[in-house]
């Protein structure tokens, strides 16, 4: 039973980071019995650089599991197997929103006869086999999809913080609603939950300082 782990480390992303949070994932796939695929080259150039999540329609073709974890997350010691939480009929996700909030979703057809309004959160997916076309590239441009995005006056730019920063997200959102797939989250119980710590990036200090505290605490309740 294949099971794979895809992690994304484009240019060597905030080494410093990265340090800390992949031996914990690691360990995990080696407890565990998956695979690790570093995705560290691009293939859809055209895109944002998250984008490049998508990679895993491809790379993840004849696996059992596929679970893409940020390179910004720590993944506690005692997380189970998510083997043994996803109903390989769901998609499961570590975290979610309303999509119509980040894109004029009415304006989409597959959002618009979904009707659940639901937007993904990347740093921790997973699927199955049955579930695997979730990662489907999009058949749309960058552009084409821009045009969806609901602009934010406070950051303008080039491209709107709606595509630009959460491309992966609308992609695996639109990927949701398109093929009507069922989800559920990945922590069922409650006491899972602060075993999967996404650390963010947004304050490279603050960053390594949750990290590094985080790691502390943990290495005292083994």
């Amino acid at each position: 039973m294949k099971k794979l782990i895809h992690v994304l480390n484009i240019n060597d992303f905030f080494p410093e980071l990265f340090a800390l949070t992949f031996p914990t994932i690691q360990a995990y796939a080696e407890r565990h019995g998956f695979e690790i695929n570093l995705i560290t080259e691009r293939k859809f150039s055209d895109y944002p650089i998250n984008y490049e999540k998508m990679q895993v329609f491809e790379d993840g073709k004849g696996a059992y599991l596929n679970m893409l974890c940020d390179a910004d997350m720590l993944i506690h010691p005692q997380f189970p197997d998510v083997k043994d939480i996803v109903d390989p009929k769901n998609v499961a996700f570590n975290d979610n929103y309303n999509i119509s909030h980040k894109y004029y979703a009415d304006r989409i057809p597959y959002f618009v006869r979904d009707g659940r309004d639901v937007g993904i959160a990347t740093n921790f997916v997973v699927t199955s086999n049955l579930t695997h076309d979730l990662w489907e590239p999009l058949p749309l441009t960058p552009q084409q999809i821009s045009n969806f995005a609901i602009p934010n006056n406070d950051e303008p730019g080039e491209w709107n913080r709606g595509w630009g920063h959460y491309a992966d997200e609308f992609a695996l959102s639109f990927n949701l609603a398109k093929y009507g797939l069922k989800y559920q989250g990945i922590c069922p119980e409650d006491w899972q939950r602060p075993y999967l710590i996404h650390v963010g990036t947004g304050d490279t200090e603050k960053s390594l300082r949750i990290a590094k505290e985080t790691l502390t605490q943990w290495a005292t309740l083994k």
